[in-house]
């Protein structure tokens, strides 16, 4: 496998903040991060995008990993996180790795909100009302 793609809400403040996140990381292999309800996703995947909610991970062998594994292939996929992705998905582990998915999944609307993690539709909105620059004479 040399490559993951990653389909993730966009609409969301936490999955946008995860979003940067991957791409600050140190990676093993190539990851490309697609909103789920752009363009590029339903053209590429048609098929997968039935639930909008859920995150999803396709290599580039043809694997599809859908929310707790595709955490963990995210995570995988990361130098300093590969170790934990593989003890993560151990059978002894999976269930908290699923427990911890599960809580996070269903309380990310509500991380965004505390932590005032804007979506990327919300930081488009910002940027277009924000005033340009205005050079100042010396």
């Amino acid at each position: 496998m040399n490559k993951l793609t990653v389909l993730y809400d966009a609409s969301c403040g936490f999955c946008v903040k995860c979003r940067w996140w991957i791409a600050g990381q140190e990676k093993l292999l190539d990851v490309e991060m697609l909103p789920s309800g752009g363009p590029d996703a339903k053209a590429r995947y048609p098929e997968l995008l039935a639930v909008k909610e859920e995150l999803l991970a396709v290599d580039d062998e043809g694997g599809v990993y859908r929310g707790t594994a595709a955490w963990l292939m995210c995570l995988w996929a990361l130098a300093d996180y590969r170790e934990w992705a593989e003890r993560l998905s151990s059978p002894a582990l999976m269930p908290l790795a699923r427990g911890a998915f599960a809580v996070l999944s269903a309380g990310r609307k509500k991380i965004s909100k505390w932590f005032s993690i804007a979506s990327e539709e919300e930081l488009a909105e910002e940027l277009r009302r924000a005033e340009p620059p205005r050079c100042v004479p010396e």
